[in-house]
């Protein structure tokens, strides 16, 4: 960031700091709660699925997204930083990094060979704020297992059902859940015996979900999911020993396609559920 950038930023932020001293108490605290900021969790999202598509190699439809993602960053301002943030000194600080990294994709355009680059930027940036802010790092697409859904289609393209899909990180394993209709639907069972089969176009895979045994199919949580012989919950590589390492690391990126029966999602980007230190 240059100096008169770095002199207008924090003129701004002094600003901001004075006009939300009205929310703090007497003893200088900033008031508790749950910490909520529209702005920063609208760009999180918007930045991840341009992180997603350049991942897989489709520039085209990253630089397709330029002007939202520039809209969603321009929105950012110390204005809106919520007044109860964990670590204002730090939120401050990469705000203003962030802040920087959105006037270098302002000025360089679309088309501009560093754009790739400051794209990718963006998201681990954008989680280190909103760490530093104590908010919980949850995408627009997450599902009640820290899963992502995507809608599942009929043959003529209707909307039949969610699925939620969670790629583990550490170790390459995948978990689908399934509904029908929206997310907020019943469960969507199947018989035991169905299998779900996941396209991976780019690299010329293929990989089979099914249940992980006929008795239980418990869920990580141990919890049973067979139903009078049917199941919402569908697992690889499960105990079928096939290998997953592929599919291991926090970047791991990919166009897929899930389908079942006449039943497809269409093609989506898979990214993976990323384990942190704190998590089991």
């Amino acid at each position: 960031m240059f100096i008169s950038d770095r002199i207008f930023y924090f003129s701004l932020i002094a600003l901001s700091l004075s006009a939300i001293s009205c929310d703090r108490n007497n003893t200088g605290y900033i008031e508790e709660g749950e910490v909520t900021w529209p702005e920063i969790t609208q760009f999180d999202d918007i930045a991840f699925r341009a992180d997603g598509l350049l991942r897989v190699k489709d520039l085209d439809a990253a630089r397709a997204m330029h002007d939202e993602l520039l809209n969603a960053g321009l929105a950012l301002d110390p204005s809106n930083i919520p007044s109860n943030v964990a670590n204002p000194q730090q939120v401050d600080f990469i705000l203003g990094d962030l802040v920087s990294l959105v006037n270098g994709i302002s000025k360089a355009g679309p088309n501009d060979p560093a754009y790739e680059t400051l794209i990718l930027g963006l998201h681990p940036l954008i989680a280190k704020l909103i760490e530093a802010a104590g908010m919980p790092h949850i995408h627009a697409n997450e599902g009640p297992n820290s899963g992502f859904l995507h809608p599942v289609f009929n043959e003529e393209g209707m909307q039949v059902g969610t699925m939620e899909i969670k790629l583990h990180d550490d170790a390459g394993d995948l978990e689908v859940w399934l509904k029908k209709g929206g997310y907020e639907g019943e469960p969507w069972r199947l018989p035991i015996d169905s299998t779900l089969t996941v396209e991976f176009e780019g690299l010329k895979k293929r990989i089979i979900l099914a249940v992980r045994d006929q008795e239980r199919n418990e869920d990580e949580s141990g919890t049973s999911t067979i139903y009078q012989g049917t199941t919402d919950y569908f697992v690889f590589p499960g105990e079928t020993q096939d290998d997953a390492s592929w599919l291991m690391g926090a970047d791991f990126a990919a166009k897929v396609i899930v389908s079942f029966g006449d039943a497809t999602t269409g093609q989506f980007v898979l990214r993976p559920h990323i384990h942190r230190a704190d998590e089991k």
